[in-house]
């Protein structure tokens, strides 16, 4: 029985009690481990790889060029106008010829990348062999054509056999009369042939037996007298120039320096031979500087001298005078007005 006395006693064991059954009852927790991984390396990452077009055939493993164009040994190709050829596959390399409009070629031999950029081709054309860079995927300069077997050829330049006639730019002179034949020489533009026999159609073109000295060398060979599909021709009758009629030449001379200095406001051409019809070399600005280095020559009822370019030597061509109207070419110790 509780008294007053033992009653707060009882309490104080009473919630002792239930302090002890309620810690009893509360669970221990327990510790968390955290494991930390090491990351597993098995080499260096794998980078992604862009391809162009379809990989599974590589035709270039050369660094810097892409594959060339599917051009074969002795396949016919265009080559744009505007375009140089080189004596090797590279832009260091001598500029053996030069194409101002379309041309038709013969490729000769394999690809060769320059380790840069371009991928070169050996060309056989009108004028010197050369390399000439195919340009690059989206700008190609070169297009490839399909052989021109039992091509026809256009009408044959007026020539005579026996006599002769004037090259209005660089020629190559084959063995045989046909793209394939070995070329036994190259004859200069401006310079004289003896026609010896002819035409003859063969890819395309018309071909004429000539003779040529080159170097003190005297070349019996065939040369084609244009282009392919009725292009620029490359040579003409010396009688068709000697029928020309031009008044005095100026008083030039080989040696002597002069400028361009034209009043119609029409810039002069400097071509590869002394006629209208030969190739284009430049089109010369009013007072572009010139050295004579040979003429006069009469063609076309113009005289015409042949001069090198003062700002670039590695420029020279037959440019006309004009006539006692409107002469375009000054000396040089004339003062301009």
């Amino acid at each position: 029985m509780l008294t007053r006395w033992t009653r707060p006693f009882a309490i104080l064991i009473a919630l002792a009690a239930i302090t002890s059954l309620a810690l009893a009852q509360t669970p221990t927790p327990t510790p968390i481990v955290v494991v930390t991984v090491p990351p597993v390396t098995v080499g260096p990452p794998t980078p992604t790889v862009f391809y162009v077009g379809t990989p599974q055939v590589q035709l270039s493993a050369t660094p810097g060029c892409a594959a060339p164009l599917p051009i074969q040994d002795g396949q016919t190709a265009y080559v744009r106008g505007g375009m140089y050829l080189r004596s090797g596959p590279g832009l260091s390399n001598p500029i053996t010829n030069y194409y101002t409009d379309p041309t038709i070629v013969t490729v000769v031999g394999s690809p060769v990348c320059d380790g840069t950029r371009y991928n070169w081709w050996r060309v056989r054309g009108p004028g010197m062999d050369g390399w000439v860079a195919e340009g690059s995927p989206g700008r190609y300069w070169v297009e490839a054509g399909p052989p021109l077997v039992g091509a026809t050829c256009s009408a044959a330049a007026a020539l005579l056999i026996g006599e002769d006639a004037l090259l209005l730019r660089d020629v190559n002179v084959r063995e045989q009369p046909a793209e394939s034949g070995l070329v036994l020489t190259v004859a200069s533009a401006g310079g004289n042939v003896r026609v010896l026999d002819g035409p003859r159609c063969a890819n395309g073109r018309q071909w004429w037996q000539v003779s040529v000295t080159v170097l003190d060398v005297l070349y019996t060979g065939w040369m084609a007298d244009g282009q392919a599909a009725g292009g620029e021709d490359y040579l003409i009758s010396e009688a068709a120039l000697n029928a020309s009629v031009c008044s005095v030449p100026l008083r030039f001379a080989a040696g002597m320096r002069g400028y361009v200095n034209y009043h119609d406001g029409v810039p002069k051409s400097l071509r590869s031979a002394p006629t209208l019809q030969a190739e284009l070399v430049a089109t010369l600005l009013d007072g572009i500087g010139f050295e004579v280095v040979g003429g006069p020559v009469c063609a076309d009822d113009y005289n015409w001298w042949q001069v090198q370019i003062l700002s670039r030597p590695d420029v020279t061509g037959w440019i006309a005078e004009g006539g006692p109207a409107n002469y375009w070419i000054t000396r040089e110790e004339i003062i301009k007005p």
